[in-house]
Parts: C-alpha cells; structure tokens; sequence
C-alpha cells in the first residue's frame, strides 16, 4: 500500500511539473482611428468589450497584464513634446502579469483614451522584453486592434525572426474593421506563431468571435527551420503631417 501511495504521489508531482506554464498579455490599441465610427459607434467601444469579453473566457487564477499602444494625451503631454517620434514610442503596461488580476484590468480600461499612432512592432518589442517572465513555456498576447503598423516598424518581419529561435511565443489578434490589406498583413502575426485571427466586422460578431479563440486549444508553438528566409513585408505608405484627435502637432 505504501508502495502504491508513493507510486502515485511521485505521478502527481510529474505531472505537475510536465504541466506548461502560460502567461497571457493583452495589449489594447488606444490609437486614435479608433475613434473611427463601427456600426453603433466608435471602434474603440468595440475594443474595450472585447478585452472584458476576453477576460471573461479566461480563469482568475491564470497570469494575465495588459499593456496599451499608446499614452492617454494628458499624461503624454506632462511627459514630453508632442511629436511623431514620441508618439511611435508610446506604449504602458498598466497592469504587471498576475493572478487574480481580471477586475485590476477591467478597473483600468474606461480610464483608456483614444490617442496618438500604432507603433506595433516597437509596442511587441517592449512587451517581449520587459512584460514576460523568462521561465514560463508559452508567452501569450492577445492583440487587440483596428489597423496596421503605421509607424515605419515592421511588426511581420520582427515576428518572423523572433520565431527562428524561439518556440515559445502565441500571438492571437482580434481585429476591430479592420480593411483586407491590413488584415493580411496583421495575419503573418499569428501565422507565424500558430495564432488565431479574428475581423470583428458588426457589433454582433464580437462575442462569438472572441470565444473561438478560446474554444480550442492552440497547437504547440513551433519555430520555423533556422534556413527559412525572412520576407520582408511591404510597409503603408507614411505621411509626415499627423493630425491626431486630441493631440494635434505639425512636423
């Protein structure tokens, strides 16, 4: 019996440390085209639902953060000039990685406002290098956004290196109406790190939408061959004046 009791114990131990660790980031696209209209109303009403829809589908006691692309403008304002290259370096993490930090996320979402550009790559960059801790097996984003990069990164080329010596990395987007060219591009994202890819077109797609990424279970992350060749993308074309909803400047 004692024999039996240790056999199991020692199995109960195994698999606890076979079980894979996961953390998951949530990073919010706060530019300000998502002031642009969707339906029954801005984009950026969309993109809040779906984080709380998304905190909603995941268990208290799993390791989430979340992270913006942006800066709300006053705090932006009190920290620096307003210019094109500070507004490509905008991004915060408002909430560490924890457990049991959904209502600490949900209690900072409404104080999020629309403002500045989409420095994508710049915000992944940030995020894989500060936001994670170096031991667990999967590092998970969930990226939330209604466009492309538009501030001269390369977001697919960036990932696609990052995959050719690592395997850790999940990338899943929720798009809020986002147009056919900059879907394609957001798609080498999660084609790479074997992610899922949702358009949320009408306000009732945004729930089932979400939910499927979390219906079935994503495959183990797999690097590609360290011979692939790495593609660049094609870049949108950049326009040097800006005009920002609430942070207006000229270059």
């Amino acid at each position: 019996m004692k024999k039996l009791c240790l056999v199991l114990s020692f199995i109960f131990v195994f698999a606890l440390s076979a079980a894979a660790t996961q953390e998951t980031l949530i990073i919010l696209d706060q530019s300000a085209s998502m002031y642009e209209p969707l339906q029954y109303g801005m984009k950026f009403k969309y993109a809040k639902r779906a984080v709380y829809k998304i905190l909603e589908n995941m268990d208290d006691n799993e390791y989430i953060g979340l992270r913006t692309i942006g800066i709300n403008p006053e705090k932006m304002r009190l920290n620096s000039v307003v210019t094109t290259q500070t507004l490509c370096h905008a991004t915060e993490r408002l909430n560490d990685i924890n457990p049991h930090n959904r209502a600490n996320i949900k209690a900072n979402i409404p104080n999020i406002i629309p403002s500045g550009m989409s420095p994508i790559q710049y915000v992944l960059q940030t995020a894989l290098k500060n936001d994670f801790h170096a031991s667990t097996d999967i590092k998970h984003i969930i990226l939330v956004t209604d466009g492309y990069e538009n501030c001269n990164g390369d977001p697919c080329n960036y990932i696609r290196k990052q995959m050719l010596r690592r395997k850790d990395l999940i990338i899943d987007i929720v798009a809020i109406g986002v147009n056919s060219k900059d879907a394609h591009l957001l798609q080498c994202l999660t084609d790479a790190t074997h992610g899922k890819f949702i358009n949320v077109k009408t306000p009732d797609e945004l729930t089932p939408s979400v939910n499927n990424i979390f219906n079935n279970p994503h495959p183990t992350p797999i690097s590609p061959k360290l011979t692939e060749p790495v593609i660049n993308t094609p870049k949108p074309k950049q326009e040097i004046m800006y005009k920002n909803y609430l942070l207006e400047f000229n270059e």
